[in-house]
């Protein structure tokens, strides 16, 4: 990756929407995290917007760095590869998202606090999860119908929210709209590999896209005060060159 430094701030969303790899660096250029991205563009758009997903690791950001390549994140691995055999570790940021994953992944709940796989109401498949790493192995082994039924009405980011807290991840799944085996592969993705974007099915062939664009819409207060928020995506089809827009996430904001 390239030894240049930019100084992070608005400008940094005005680089071209392409796949690549980049490093952040804090005031005294250190180098606190690597990243990728099939859009760089879109990445760097919702740190700042976001400022960094509320991440007090990644808010020390002061300078960054980026290498734009089709092969993201096998470049990401290498980076990070290269940077252990230096250093003996990786940057500080990388280490706290590495160890919450390996603890989200490892935690092992009691059976009763499982999640029980069902194809339908009163029909239990008999499989239960009792981790995250159960879970994308009971992912693999049960019917697509029980795949389908539990996040049409969310109840694996519900599980996933409650019994892990891990939150960012939950709200990964219930973003998810896919169907059928697409809906199977998406979920373990998500699980596996949390730092991916989010992508949708085009509605007309079905490709998997990136978002060109995002932002967020907040809706007039009701009378608790609380307010809508939407975030939407605009996209064009990389297969058909369909371009549509989708509903990204939802969530209540205050004042």
């Amino acid at each position: 990756m390239t030894t240049k430094l930019y100084l992070w701030g608005e400008k940094a969303k005005t680089i071209p929407p392409k796949p690549g790899v980049y490093g952040l660096y804090n005031e005294v250029y250190e180098l606190i995290y690597v990243g990728e991205s099939p859009n760089l563009q879109q990445t760097f758009a919702e740190y700042l917007e976001t400022n960094f997903a509320q991440d007090p690791c990644k808010q020390a950001t002061r300078y960054y760095n980026r290498e734009f390549t089709l092969k993201h994140q096998k470049r990401k691995k290498e980076i990070l590869e290269e940077y252990k055999k230096k250093y003996g570790t990786h940057p500080k940021c990388n280490i706290i998202i590495i160890e919450e994953q390996k603890m989200q992944t490892e935690k092992t709940v009691p059976p009763d606090k499982g999640f029980h796989f069902y194809t339908e109401i009163a029909k239990p498949t008999g499989k239960v999860a009792t981790s995250l790493k159960d879970f994308t192995t009971k992912l693999k082994e049960i019917p697509i119908t029980s795949i389908e039924f539990h996040q049409k009405r969310g109840d694996f980011a519900k599980w996933v929210r409650n019994i892990f807290e891990a939150t960012t991840l939950a709200d990964a799944i219930e973003k998810i709209k896919a169907t059928g085996e697409d809906l199977r592969k998406q979920l373990i993705e998500t699980i596996t590999q949390p730092e991916k974007p989010i992508l949708a099915n085009c509605p007309k062939c079905g490709t998997l896209t990136v978002p060109t664009k995002t932002w967020t819409i907040i809706g007039k207060p009701v009378k608790t005060g609380v307010k809508p928020k939407l975030t939407l995506g605009s996209f064009k089809c990389p297969n058909c060159g369909k371009a549509f827009r989708q509903t990204l996430a939802k969530e209540q904001v205050r004042d």
